[in-house]
């Protein structure tokens, strides 16, 4: 059974190659709830208005999408929740750079 934090982990993964997102998923991330993510994703964005998939790709990836694009998400992460940047969603309690990827996700899907 995957963990929340495996799921955010591969759809950091996701994000950062849009080739994968644009695949079929089932077999690369058999508990990956797609409603669940785009719903996510769709909260986010009712909260933050103004973003545009353009205006996130530029926040979550200002160098490119690719390998070296996982630990600086990683890194916006931990930083956003010492800083109290968090998206909460139904009990789930985000940073605000993950709810920006499911945003994202969800534009892209």
């Amino acid at each position: 059974m995957s963990t929340r934090r495996d799921l955010l982990a591969a759809l950091v993964a996701l994000a950062a190659a849009p080739s994968l997102s644009q695949a079929q998923t089932s077999g690369f991330l058999p508990g990956l709830d797609k409603d669940a993510a785009r719903r996510i994703g769709e909260a986010w964005r009712k909260a933050h208005p103004g973003d545009t998939a353009k205006t996130l790709v530029a926040k979550l990836f200002p160098t490119g999408r690719g390998p070296e694009a996982l630990p600086r998400l990683r890194r916006a992460m931990a930083a956003d929740f010492r800083a109290g940047a968090i998206f909460a969603h139904r009990g789930w309690r985000l940073s605000n750079t993950e709810g920006a990827l499911f945003a994202l996700l969800s534009m892209e899907a």
